[in-house]
């Protein structure tokens, strides 16, 4: 609240000194601002504007901390689960410091606590966030960007929906509007290949990548829902300062959890050592992955039998170490590999990439509950209005960029922005907040 009424009175002095409105007060000026909720479109854009800074600053640092050329040209070896832990650390402390900042400004530390609903929905984004960004780490590693980007923003088509739901939100005609420019727009970049004016097509993802995509969507929907429940249900006074430390905190038990048990488990069931690997999965995704000699040494343990290859009885303790570490490298294992690695990387450069990506990530976090106040489909889906910029930041970096995607990626922006269009008609409204 103060900070509502600090930002009227500096734009209405702004406006007062510029002399934009012939009024005789400072106080005619409030009253006409509040009168026509100009203080609250204010927020709302200068928040997007930040958010959209954020995200898009952050999928080209989680992109280059994945690329040999800007990480000093080796291969980039370690794993989602280790750049996730790394990003989220980075994320709490920038959430600590802007912590003690208010308290050393005065807030009382009882508004630090939530409560215990509001608390319960942070913990489920919490684990929803982690999984979600390890997909994000992930898929930089084998696409650029401006080709995944957009599919994992399908989910905004459900907000107003959601919306609708659980706050009694209207949906309105421009909604239906947006929502067919998204699918014209993702559809887009593969219409060459669809009508036959291309042999190859540029956007193709693998199974995987579809994958983590879909995966990605139902984390960031939830968050969305859940944002708005966070807000709603937190004990007056409480800040987004402290609701993103809460999630860092909770962000931190989970990763920290996982990238300890699960490769331990990975271990224990010899993940990294198959006894049995149908030959097209052994040669291409684990023989062709390796030198020369690494390969001789794997075929020394495995032999072909029929379709197979097999693992050798009797294989010597620190033979299954070597064997281990080789096909690990190769990650195999494509769940057990999100999480190996150690916390101490051997090449730094990515990790400053993800870290820098936490500043990022905080960034938009905060803002982000900042406008949860708000229905989500009012807000959410300008927050990806960097999407049209993506195409043409990539291809500064050098990526093949086709018209098609730059125009779908437009397209796409169209949607995600036409619902702004009766704002006139339509005020932003906060949500009820509960007792």
């Amino acid at each position: 609240m103060r900070f509502l009424i600090a930002c009227e009175i500096s734009l209405s002095n702004l406006i007062y000194k510029n002399k934009l409105f012939n009024f005789a007060t400072s106080k005619e000026i409030l009253s006409y601002i509040r009168k026509n909720n100009s203080v609250e479109w204010f927020l709302l854009i200068m928040w997007l504007s930040i958010i959209n800074g954020g995200l898009g600053g952050q999928y080209i640092l989680n992109w280059m901390a994945n690329q040999p050329k800007y990480t000093g040209g080796d291969k980039v070896d370690i794993s989602a689960g280790v750049m996730t832990w790394w990003r989220e650390i980075s994320k709490l402390a920038w959430a600590v410091v802007a912590v003690i900042v208010e308290l050393i400004r005065g807030k009382e530390a009882k508004y630090l606590w939530p409560g215990w609903i509001s608390l319960i929905t942070i913990i489920i984004c919490a684990f929803t966030g982690v999984i979600e960004n390890i997909g994000f780490f992930y898929l930089p590693k084998n696409y650029s960007p401006h080709l995944y980007a957009p599919y994992v923003n399908v989910y905004l088509a459900f907000l107003p929906f959601f919306g609708k739901f659980l706050f009694n939100a209207p949906i309105r005609k421009e909604h239906w509007i947006g929502i067919t420019l998204v699918i014209v727009g993702l559809a887009m970049p593969h219409l060459p290949t669809l009508l036959g004016f291309a042999s190859e097509n540029h956007n193709v993802l693998d199974l995987n990548a579809i994958i983590w995509i879909l995966i990605i969507n139902g984390c960031l929907l939830s968050q969305q829902v859940l944002n708005n429940k966070t807000v709603q249900t937190a004990l007056t006074g409480v800040g987004p300062n402290a609701l993103v430390l809460w999630r860092e905190i909770w962000k931190m038990i989970f990763i920290s959890s996982a990238i300890f048990i699960i490769p331990i488990i990975g271990n224990i069931m010899n993940a990294n050592m198959p006894d049995r690997v149908s030959s097209t999965k052994f040669e291409t995704r684990i023989l062709s992955k390796v030198d020369e000699s690494q390969k001789s040494y794997l075929l020394n343990f495995y032999g072909k039998s029929n379709d197979d290859y097999v693992l050798k009885s009797d294989v010597p303790e620190n033979e299954e170490v070597k064997i281990k570490e080789i096909i690990k490298s190769t990650e195999y294992h494509q769940f057990f590999s999100l999480f190996d690695g150690s916390i101490i990387p051997d090449n730094w450069l990515p990790i400053l990439f993800v870290i820098a990506a936490g500043l990022t990530g905080y960034i938009y976090s905060f803002g982000f509950f900042k406008l949860s106040k708000f229905s989500a489909h009012f807000w959410v889906p300008y927050t990806n209005l960097w999407l049209a910029l993506l195409p043409f930041v990539m291809l500064l970096f050098g990526k093949n960029v086709t018209v098609y995607q730059i125009i779908g990626a437009v397209v796409v922006t169209a949607g995600l922005m036409v619902g702004v269009m009766d704002h006139r008609k339509n005020k932003v409204e906060e949500i009820e907040r509960k007792k």
